[in-house]
């Protein structure tokens, strides 16, 4: 006997007018497809017109694939940009400021009381303690 879902309640309910079951009784290999063909930008693909393609040098660029100009930079994150953009042979988690030397020695400091942590750990769990 075959069962299937009632529409009106949603229980299993026994089907009469099923001959076979919903599932086949030998399995059947699935068929091969083909990749999709990939599909590069190209000008019938873009919304972005030729003549704004290349803009004019000193123009606003435009986000790809539209006509939308990106938004202007902020002066303040410019000059952030060109400080840590700047070639001075300083690491680049130091190139903040003094802050960021207080926040990298602190976090060292706390890399090395950590391993020193787990070392007096290991050292606690490998000798106990004579009685």
């Amino acid at each position: 006997m075959y069962h299937q879902l009632s529409k009106v309640t949603g229980r299993l309910i026994s089907a009469t007018h099923l001959q076979s079951p919903l599932f086949p009784i030998a399995p059947v290999a699935l068929q091969r497809v083909e990749p999709p063909q990939i599909q590069y930008n190209t000008a019938h693909l873009s919304t972005v017109t030729e003549a704004s393609a290349c803009p004019a040098p000193g123009s606003r660029k435009l986000i790809p694939g539209t006509n939308i100009p990106y938004p202007p930079v902020p002066e303040k994150l410019r000059k952030q940009q060109e400080l840590f953009q700047k070639e001075n042979d300083v690491p680049v988690f130091l190139k903040g400021g003094p802050m960021d030397a207080i926040l990298y020695r602190f976090t060292m400091a706390l890399c090395i009381l950590g391993l020193a942590g787990i070392a007096h750990t290991i050292y606690g769990h490998a000798i106990p303690k004579k009685n």
